[in-house]
């Protein structure tokens, strides 16, 4: 028995000897491998800045996440396909998205942003988008978000007799020498409150209005938010000599969702609308006057891109955080999203700004190679706006299907500027970044001297407007430097002057030359070594525990299954002889049943009593060895005697 337990001892300790050996290697190994992958993903992030093959690694990352996947989202289908083009699966998941009796998307509820993107994205990719073209214009309808005023204004200040005719009718009003206005100007115009301008109602603005004076005149159209606020002036005046005729009209165009406008959805609209060749002109006053109501959707990039306006232009520059990248207050989406519309609208400038941007994204690019947590739409628009590709149609031609504007012999410029500048654009020929055309003049930028300005340093920022120029961004006001905030603890970090154990250094900003330091993740370890210990020692005890009394586990294991109840035997002498005390036997109630009454005794059925047994002469008694058991006779009860039976064999 001794040797049997020190053999089970030696076994057992071995044993977890062994066990513990292998949990300090996975625990090293673990610990290694955590350790390894920390110093590729700081070494990757330091040295992302130098590596010619951060963006292939960008373009790779996303391949792999969109790889013969069907089970991806349309705005991730989108995206990727403008990123790296066409592909059958994305191609699948989009065109299962689309509403069946419509070319619109999604097919749940068709929204002018997602058919926008659409067309843009087929027009990448060479589909044919006369349909989705219709579908879009179709939703057309006038802004009634504004209010619209009429001013009619005499020249050299001196009182005159107008005429306002419309719906076939004439309507007669007089102009004060101070420009006031009086008398009956029908049913569409009410003269307002200041009594300088009239108001044409909601009802009549897409009505034509002639105005004839007897003196020179000037006319022009304002408008401003019905919540009032700024008073904005068209850029179309129009003037006539006495008793001439000019002529207005309210152009003022949005589209629709439902029977309201739909601000973020006529902002893609338009910018999709313009790449085919439309006329995006009507939706301007819309989006200039609601635009300050919708900073969310970042507008100023887009008008930017639209229309090349100048105040947009300096309102993107300065709306950029720290000079690396965009976030609008209240986004419906993400920084990396903003960032991408930023690089977009910039993307045919020579802005510092846009290189500025495509820096800071590098050097916080992930190890994967893509951003934001390896998420799809982020890193397809970074791609697509900050480094786009030339891809291929399928057909043979590049860059959405057709022939590239520089193999022409003609010149990739801004619409607006081309436009001005009195050249042609031809859309069947494509430039390789987002916010240019091909031109058929060569325009000539101003320098930042000829605009009496200056470009400022990469840590300072504009306190005046920002105007485009040759040398990028050009400040007509003062430099200053950038105020530094701590883009590290807004995303997450904390600023030391060193990364503690179990920290790496990260990309974001911290003022006073600290660095970012970012908690490792490390993966999880599991239940410690010394834990398993403990619990094989208590195991082990348990066991030796159970072997000691294993006898007696025995009989109570027996007892707790349902075995009868038996008092132990007591031996205190030989059978027959002084001190000897017989075993007591189970007494039993005649008659009785387990479960049931008692029966009462028939006495026809009573066996006759026994007689009493013989007298015999006692006998010497036996010596009894103290290790051999007493024999005692057993009962004819079958169950006492398999009770004392089962007993028995247990203590062998």
């Amino acid at each position: 028995m001794k040797r049997g337990l020190i053999g089970l001892l030696i076994f057992t300790f071995v044993s977890v000897l062994m066990v513990g050996v292998v949990f300090a290697v996975n625990e090293t190994n673990s610990s290694s491998s955590s350790t390894s992958s920390t110093s590729s993903t700081s070494s990757s992030s330091s040295s992302n800045l130098n590596s010619g093959d951060a963006v292939d690694r960008g373009y790779a990352c996303l391949e792999d996440q969109i790889k013969d996947k069907t089970s991806l989202s349309l705005q991730e289908a989108i995206f990727s396909t403008l990123a790296v083009g066409k592909k059958a699966n994305l191609e699948k998941i989009i065109t299962d998205n689309k509403r069946s009796n419509e070319e619109c998307w999604p097919k749940e509820g068709c929204k002018l942003k997602d058919t926008a993107q659409v067309l843009l994205t087929y027009n990448r990719i060479g589909t044919n988008t006369d349909k989705i073209e219709q579908w879009i214009l179709s939703k057309n309808a006038t802004a009634t978000d504004l209010n619209w005023y009429l001013e009619i204004d005499v020249q050299n200040h001196v009182s005159s007799q107008c005429t306002i005719t419309y719906d076939g009718s004439d309507k007669k009003i007089q102009i004060k020498d101070d420009m006031k206005l009086s008398g009956n100007p029908g049913s569409c115009l009410t003269i307002t409150s200041s009594g300088y301008w009239l108001r044409i109602k909601d009802n009549c603005l897409d009505k034509t209005f002639s105005v004839s004076c007897d003196q020179d005149f000037i006319t022009t159209l304002l408008y401003e938010k019905s919540s009032g606020g700024t008073i904005y002036v068209s850029s179309e005046t129009h003037s006539a000599a006495s008793l001439g005729k000019t002529e207005e009209k309210v152009n003022a165009q949005c589209l629709k969702s439902g029977t309201v406008c739909d601000y973020e959805g006529t902002l893609w609209s338009a910018l999709a609308l313009q790449k085919l060749g439309n006329d995006i002109s009507k939706f301007k006053v819309y989006l200039v006057a609601l635009a300050e109501d919708n900073k969310r959707f970042f507008p100023s990039s887009f008008l930017y891109l639209l229309y090349g306006l100048e105040d947009q232009y300096s309102e993107t520059i300065q709306s950029q955080k720290q000079g690396q990248y965009w976030q609008q207050a209240g986004t419906p989406y993400s920084r990396f999203y903003d960032t991408s519309l930023g690089m977009l609208a910039l993307s045919s400038s020579s802005s510092g700004e846009f290189d500025a941007a495509r820096q800071y994204l590098l050097k916080i690019q992930e190890k994967s190679g893509c951003w934001n947590s390896n998420n799809i739409r982020d890193t397809a628009f970074l791609l697509y706006s900050g480094w786009p590709k030339t891809i291929s149609s399928g057909g043979g031609s590049t860059s959405g299907g057709n022939v590239l504007c520089e193999n022409s012999g003609k010149y990739c410029e801004g619409a607006n500027s081309c436009l001005d500048a009195g050249g042609v654009i031809s859309y069947d020929l494509d430039c390789p970044r987002f916010g240019e055309f091909c031109c058929s003049v060569n325009i000539q930028e101003l320098t930042c001297a000829e605009q009496n300005g200056r470009v400022c340093p990469s840590n300072q920022e504009c306190s005046g407007s920002v105007l485009p120029s040759v040398e990028g961004s050009c400040c007509v006001g003062t430099c200053q430097e950038i105020e530094v905030e701590e883009t590290c603890v807004i995303f997450g970090g904390i600023c030391r002057s060193s990364c503690f154990e179990g920290e790496e250094e990260g990309s974001e900003v911290c003022s006073g030359g600290d660095v970012c330091c970012q908690e490792v993740i490390a993966p999880s370890k599991g239940i410690s070594i010394w834990i398993w210990i403990v619990i094989l020692a208590i195991l082990i005890l348990l066991v030796l525990i159970a072997l000691y009394y294993r006898n007696k586990l025995r009989i109570l294991w027996y007892r707790w299954r349902g075995g009868a109840s038996v008092k132990p035997v007591e031996r205190r002498g030989p059978p027959g002889g002084a001190g000897f005390t017989p075993p007591v036997r189970p007494m039993q109630r005649p008659g009785f049943m387990f479960g049931r009454q008692p029966m009462r005794p028939n006495p026809a059925m009573q066996r006759p009593t026994p007689p009493p047994p013989r007298p015999v002469a006692p006998s010497r008694p036996a010596s009894v060895s103290k290790s051999a058991p007493s024999k005692v006779n057993p009962s004819k009860d079958s169950e006492f005697e398999e009770t004392m039976k089962k007993l028995r064999e247990m203590s062998k």
